[in-house]
Parts: structure tokens; C-alpha cells; sequence
């Protein structure tokens, strides 16, 4: 079975939240789309073990949809590669910070931008339950003014604790096609 590795990760829709997160006012998605490299994450049990080289491909495509590309290297850099594939539906077209993602398994996810750099350097994400958290880069790294930033955003609407950093050194990522 495959996992869901990165942002797009899977969540279960059975669970209740307290306060909803807020999401970013907007987000020009020819600007997000692309790749993002996994700079930390709150591990989920789902998830599978050690994941470095994490790695998101957006990929707008013609019918509207957001192709999803999630893949990492299994317990160390080198090792055998994790992927899975799906799409991102756009919930809300007037911001496009919340998407649910479906890697066709038997629940979905969702994806909630709730900090973007203003030159879409780094992004900051979770899910409409407030369980996943991962700070996301165009870059396989993120200096640490910005890193800072992001953990700032992030920490306005979640809790830090158990934030992991991701190993992107040593990496070879593989083809999206």
C-alpha cells in the first residue's frame, strides 16, 4: 500500500475540531503550483516511519483539478522510494487555501494553507482537524530567517510540539512523469 507522505496527507473526516484554523486570504495557484520540499513536519501514524527527501508536485491540469505527487525515500536518502498520486479538489475558489485531497483511497484529505510567504518561498500547512503540520519550501532548504518565520505563522494557530525537521541532503528525487 502506498502512503501519503507530505501536506497532502490523508486525515480522518469522522473527527470533530475545536476553533477552525484560518486560512492565508489568498493564494495565486499558477505562483503555488510546482514542486515543495518538505523542511519539517508533525509525524503522523499513517505516515509510515522515517520519510527524508520528502517531496510535493502540484500540477494544475485542464479539467480545474490540482494533480498531487508526494514521494520520499524510505529511512534514509537513497532508499527505496515512497510515492503515491492523486488529486486536489479546490474548496474554496474565491481564496484556494483549502483543498481535499484524494489519493483514491478510501477517505480523503484536506490541505489548508494557513501561512504563505509573500514571495511564495515557503508555505505553511495542516488539515481542517488541526493534527498535521508541515512547513514547505521551494527549495530543498530554507534559510533561518525564513524558517523562523514560517514557525512563527504556524504557531499562531498550532502547537509546535513534536515539529520534526526533514533531511533534504544527499537527495535524489525522482522524475514526476
Amino acid at each position: 500500500m502506498k502512503f501519503a507522505i507530505l501536506v497532502c496527507s490523508l486525515f480522518f473526516s469522522a473527527m470533530t475540531h475545536a476553533k477552525e484554523l484560518e486560512t492565508v486570504p489568498y493564494v495565486d495557484l499558477g505562483r503555488y503550483a510546482g514542486v515543495w520540499y518538505q523542511i519539517a513536519h508533525k509525524p503522523l501514524f499513517f505516515e509510515g516511519g522515517t520519510c527524508p527527501c520528502a517531496r510535493q508536485v502540484l500540477t494544475p491540469r485542464q479539467d480545474g483539478v490540482i494533480g498531487v505527487y508526494n514521494s520520499c525515500n524510505s529511512e534514509k536518502p537513497g532508499g527505496e522510494i515512497r510515492e503515491i498520486r492523486g488529486v486536489a479538489i479546490n474548496d474554496n475558489p474565491k481564496t484556494n487555501a483549502r483543498f481535499t485531497v484524494d489519493f483514491n483511497l478510501p477517505f480523503k484529505g484536506s490541505y489548508w494553507i494557513i501561512g504563505l510567504d509573500h514571495e511564495y518561498r515557503f508555505a505553511v500547512v495542516s488539515d481542517k482537524y488541526k493534527y498535521s503540520l508541515y512547513i514547505l519550501a521551494k527549495e530543498p532548504t530554507l534559510s533561518a530567517e525564513l524558517y523562523g518565520k514560517a514557525l512563527e505563522l504556524a504557531s499562531r494557530q498550532l502547537d509546535l510540539g513534536g515539529l520534526e525537521v526533514t533531511l533534504q541532503k544527499g537527495c535524489s528525487y525522482p522524475s514526476t512523469k
